[in-house]
């Protein structure tokens, strides 16, 4: 039910795919900007003693002492275990009370992009091989006079690619490709039904409903 569960996330991404992706799988919740999914500006920002880290904790005490419920969906970047512990003394250093998921897949190491990256439409995969031979070939290349190997682009770029190459050229098309603009629920780009999602369907239901 709006009001009563407050979704803490990462970023932009986060909050745009969240909002999507609720919709769709219980589009009676009903999402209120700014108030059921909550920008934290990252998981270094809430660490913070005061300033964005004191809102947040704040915002946490304040719905916990309403009866409401917290949830937290952050990323587990290189190592979910480590994540995992870091967020639960975090909690337990601030006595706060949430409900916790990961991404990719509340199990594996990763981030929101690897989720994304198994949620594309089978049709449109020969984008991402095309994209996997690329970063190969950068990593297989040597320049006279570099130190360092040539640096592979980053997950949000290959997604960003990838809807680049999917939508037109136009202003308003490359609009789309924003973090913030995109559309989740176009199916000629996502499968929000794909079985890599179930455990974040499952997670969401348990608790929104």
């Amino acid at each position: 039910m709006p009001g009563l569960v407050n979704i803490f996330v990462e970023g932009v991404a986060d909050l745009k795919f969240l909002s999507d992706y609720i919709s769709y799988i219980a589009p009676a919740f009903g999402i209120i900007k700014d108030e059921t999914l909550i920008d934290t500006k990252g998981w270094t920002s809430i660490l913070s003693k005061k300033d964005r880290g004191g809102g947040i904790r704040s915002k946490m005490e304040e719905n916990t002492n309403r009866g409401f419920l917290n949830l937290v969906i952050f990323d587990a970047d290189n190592d979910f275990i480590a994540r995992k512990n870091e967020i639960d003394n975090w909690r337990k250093q601030y006595g706060l009370t949430f409900e916790l998921f990961l991404f990719p897949n509340n199990q594996d190491s990763g981030a929101l992009e690897d989720l994304l990256e198994k949620i594309i439409i089978d049709k449109n995969q020969s984008i991402f091989d095309c994209w996997n031979r690329y970063e190969k070939c950068l990593q297989s290349k040597e320049i006279e006079g570099r130190a360092y190997p040539l640096t592979t682009p980053t997950k949000k770029t290959k997604i960003y690619g990838y809807l680049e190459a999917l939508l037109g050229t136009s202003k308003e098309d490359k609009k789309k490709i924003k973090e913030q603009e995109r559309d989740y629920t176009n199916n000629e780009h996502w499968n929000l039904d794909a079985d890599y999602l179930i455990p974040l369907k499952e997670f969401l239901l348990l608790h929104i409903q």
